[in-house]
């Protein structure tokens, strides 16, 4: 999701996801040298730790310090360094491994406070972008690196690209409607979107010509493959969108299917958080311990799809308030709320407790 002039911003996440190193400049004309903790390499690390000169830190967020240390903390970053050179391993183990040792991973470890606000901004760019938000980072020794960085390939960056790299703006546009007969509707038409900005492509499910209601039933629903396409007993999606479309085939109405599997950190951190929840965490704390927000999903793209659908009011279907106060911030009036109860399995029991105990839905 980034502007043309942001482009930058988007080439360097496909790098760090890479697993090469990227610089940024700051204000003051120094630069930063970066790689994710998650991705680098020991190739990486030695060819920062050579252009430099100097040694590495890995960079953790609060979050993800809290789990690694059992305490509550009140900063928002910490620098781990060690006495010696440390590996790949790791990187990935203090920034985002589940099965580690937690009395002994900071054994020898020097840590400190980071208070660079682009590094803040960098790593919430990287958390919308589905990586892990740790960094392998060092300061250069020399203001003149540029060359020695355009000789090894290395992108540069100026600090203010990650000031603001969401784009909140309206930025859709409707790529097709086709006619898409379904089990429970033959008249359903499936609406396409695209952002101007970005690689997410949306649907709109309209069924019976929902769209053409004064006030529709509406469905906002987050992908997650694992409940909708596998019938994951671990959760109760799949059972809510068979019912939600159950609805909608009856008075008609309008499914939107946003792209934000495990609460928008993306299938692959999302399974990490089983296996976190595995070892006795709930979903929100396992989404934490990976460094990641408790819910990173935003209904910017769900307004706008219903505003180019020309649909201004509607009845929403949700357990969650904070879908219905998001799409009214987004310019969307939500006349009523209709509670979706569906029949849930053992295995998901502990996963809505909480849902209605932490996250406040209404079940």
């Amino acid at each position: 999701m980034y502007k043309i002039k942001k482009l930058a911003v988007f080439h360097s996440i496909l790098e760090l996801k890479g697993g090469n190193p990227i610089a940024i400049r700051l204000a003051d004309g120094s630069l930063i040298l970066l790689s994710s903790s998650e991705h680098a390499n020991d190739y990486t690390l030695e060819l920062m730790r050579k252009i430099s000169g100097s040694s590495l830190s890995i960079i953790i967020n609060k979050e993800r310090m809290e789990y690694i240390s059992n305490r509550d903390i009140k900063e928002q970053l910490y620098s781990i360094s060690f006495s010696e050179n440390f590996d790949s391993d790791t990187c990935q183990n203090l920034s985002c491994s589940v099965m580690i040792n937690k009395q002994s991973i900071l054994n020898g470890a020097v840590v400190s406070i980071e208070q660079n606000k682009t590094v803040l901004n960098l790593l919430e760019t990287m958390k919308i972008n589905h990586i892990i938000p740790s960094i392998v980072m060092c300061y250069t020794k020399s203001n003149n690196q540029n060359k020695t960085l355009t000789d090894t390939g290395i992108v540069v960056l100026e600090y203010t690209e990650f000031s603001n790299p969401l784009i909140t703006e309206k930025n859709l546009k409707i790529l097709s409607r086709a006619s898409v007969p379904i089990l429970m509707c033959k008249e359903t038409e499936v609406v396409s979107f695209r952002s101007k900005y970005g690689s997410s492509d949306l649907f709109a499910i309209i069924l019976k010509e929902g769209d053409k209601q004064q006030c529709p039933k509406v469905r906002v629903h987050s992908q997650c493959i694992t409940g909708d396409l596998l019938d994951s007993l671990k959760c109760d999606c799949g059972s809510q969108l068979k019912s939600a479309i159950k609805i909608l085939s009856l008075s008609g109405g309008i499914l939107l299917y946003m792209p934000q599997e495990g609460r928008n950190i993306g299938l692959l951190n999302k399974l990490r958080t089983y296996e976190l929840q595995s070892h006795g965490l709930d979903t929100i704390d396992a989404n934490l311990a990976l460094g990641f927000d408790s819910d990173q999903r935003n209904y910017v793209f769900a307004s706008e799809m219903l505003r180019l659908l020309r649909v201004s009011e509607v009845k929403l279907i949700t357990n969650n308030p904070d879908k219905g106060a998001q799409l009214k911030y987004g310019g969307i009036e939500v006349s009523e709320t209709i509670q979706l109860k569906v029949n849930v399995f053992e295995e998901a029991k502990s996963y809505l407790e909480t849902k209605k105990h932490r996250s406040g839905h209404n079940l």
